[in-house]
């Protein structure tokens, strides 16, 4: 009797170590599959991530190109603006000149003509003391 006592107890323990043994299986099965789950989740999170910032960069990429091209277009507008400030300086600069030299020749002729007015008013001066001295010899 003993030995069936000490079988049974012997069996019992095989069995109860069975069912420990299958539910430590058990709980390692779900303890890999929530790791697996959790693993997939972090690739998900990884693979959206890497998208945004593949997304992100294009966009980067996409503004910097707009950048560039209107910095582009305002340096050309900058440059058609200095020449065509140049350009009317040096229209301005001709229109100065032209009035420069037509002012001078004004000058020149009138200075002519006071010297011609000044060498006529010599000789009239003349005429009138020559006639001045001849009505005295009279």
């Amino acid at each position: 009797m003993v030995g069936v006592v000490a079988a049974l107890v012997f069996l019992a323990s095989a069995v109860g170590c069975g069912l420990v043994s299958d539910q430590g299986k058990a709980r390692q099965d779900v303890k890999q599959k929530v790791e697996a789950k959790e693993q997939q989740a972090k690739k998900k999170v990884e693979a959206k991530e890497q998208q945004a910032k593949k997304e992100a960069k294009k966009e980067v990429t996409e503004l910097q190109k707009k950048v560039n091209a209107k910095e582009h277009e305002l340096k050309k507008k900058v440059e058609v603006g200095k020449e065509d400030l140049k350009k009317t300086v040096e229209d301005l600069k001709k229109t100065v000149q032209a009035g420069k030299e037509d002012l001078e020749k004004k000058v020149d002729d009138l200075q002519k003509d006071v010297d011609d007015l000044q060498k006529k008013m010599d000789e009239l001066l003349k005429k009138v003391d020559a006639q001045g001295q001849q009505n005295q010899k009279k």
